[in-house]
């Protein structure tokens, strides 16, 4: 997912506000000062005009994925005014011009907008109405070329600039020995009540077990996600399954339930809990290097299962001396048994060994293998 665009941002807010201002008003909607925008064209229009940027406070310390520093949680702040034929702000026509605007931005209170600059954004923008005083416009509208325009102002938040900021990841620390023996627990119900799943993260191959209270033989469903799998054996307080290595689930965290059909038909399921599936990469092959003066770059393929999907959020980050070098985006394929992270000439690495680090929607793979760059 390409969060290196999320650096034009801001101009592609204001595109995608003027271009759908424009289509649902069929009016000429212009980016720029108020006094400028007046002198162009002798004709009915709509200007935006970006008179303050803030940061959003609540988001300010809100990271996309754990390990990484914050991005830039943005608020912007627009003026609409409108024009008549004669340029005239304050006319019945342009009054009725800037109520068609004001209708449009009603329409539009949540923004998805499809270009790489925005399609990070892990919540849609919302536009919102702010008061608009003469105080406000008084501040905005001042200087020898302006004059004062009745205008409206509203926000599009919250939008996201990532900066090109190294994370803070590590190859994960595995635990050695057996799990403790479970206790028991008995909760009252009609149905299944899920306690636990034993792993909470596991890779693709692993047998997961499931415990709680009513679960026993008579369940005949395991539902990972939207996965449906078998039981492959049960006794009295839990039941097991296998975590088949295909593409149809992706890595990340997944709600896990238990289940059995009804003589109607109907699925009763038990309350869910949240489980880890887990990218599994096997092995990672350097292939053929360029030289960029001391510095080396190309690419570098790895291999395993559920390495994601062309929808997933997937990254390669190569781990030296204790700290992350470089850390890549990466495009998934629909078979998740292989990645390519290409290396480009201006992020060329040092010759040397590097651990790479795969996150998958935020599950982190155990085996980080080792790739030497020379």
């Amino acid at each position: 997912m390409p969060l290196a665009a999320t650096k034009e941002a801001i101009g592609a807010v204001s595109e995608a506000v003027r271009a759908q201002l424009q289509l649902r008003t069929s009016l000429l909607t212009i980016v720029g000062r108020p006094e400028v925008a007046a002198n162009r064209d002798n004709e009915p229009k709509l200007n935006l005009f970006l008179f303050q940027v803030d940061f959003d406070a609540s988001l300010k310390n809100h990271s996309l994925q754990d390990g990484q520093p914050p991005p830039l949680w943005l608020v912007l702040r627009y003026l609409l005014t409108a024009y008549d034929q004669s340029r005239d702000s304050d006319s019945i026509a342009a009054h009725r011009v800037l109520a068609r605007g004001l209708a449009a931005l009603q329409e539009m209170t949540l923004l998805r907008p499809s270009v790489p600059a925005l399609a990070d954004n892990p919540e849609p923008l919302k536009l919102s109405f702010d008061p608009c005083d003469t105080e406000l416009l008084s501040k905005v509208l001042q200087g020898s070329d302006e004059k004062y325009r009745i205008s409206a102002a509203f926000q599009v938040r919250p939008v996201l600039i990532a900066p090109d900021v190294l994370p803070a990841y590590a190859p994960p620390v595995l635990s050695v020995g057996p799990p403790a023996a479970p206790g028991v627990i008995v909760l009252p119900g009609l149905g299944p009540n899920l306690a636990s799943i034993t792993p909470a993260r596991f890779e693709a191959g692993a047998t997961i077990e499931l415990a709680g209270s009513g679960v026993d033989a008579s369940l005949d469903t395991i539902l990972v996600g939207s996965l449906a799998l078998p039981i492959t054996s049960a006794r009295d307080g839990a039941v097991r399954t296998q975590i088949p290595a295909v593409p149809a689930l992706s890595a990340g965290y997944h709600p896990v339930v238990v289940g059995r059909h009804l003589p109607s038909g109907r699925l009763q399921t038990s309350n869910p809990q949240f489980a880890q599936l887990l990218p599994s990469v096997s092995s990672a092959s350097v292939g053929a290097l360029t030289p960029a003066g001391p510095r080396l770059f190309g690419a570098v393929t790895l291999s395993g299962q559920r390495l994601g999907g062309a929808d997933d959020a997937i990254s390669v980050a190569f781990y030296r001396d204790g700290a992350v070098v470089l850390n890549l985006e990466v495009n998934g394929t629909a078979a998740q048994t292989s990645l390519v992270a290409t290396v480009d000439a201006a992020h060329a690495l040092l010759p040397g060994s590097y651990y790479l680090i795969l996150h998958v929607n935020g599950a982190q793979a155990v085996h980080t293998p080792e790739a030497v760059w020379a």
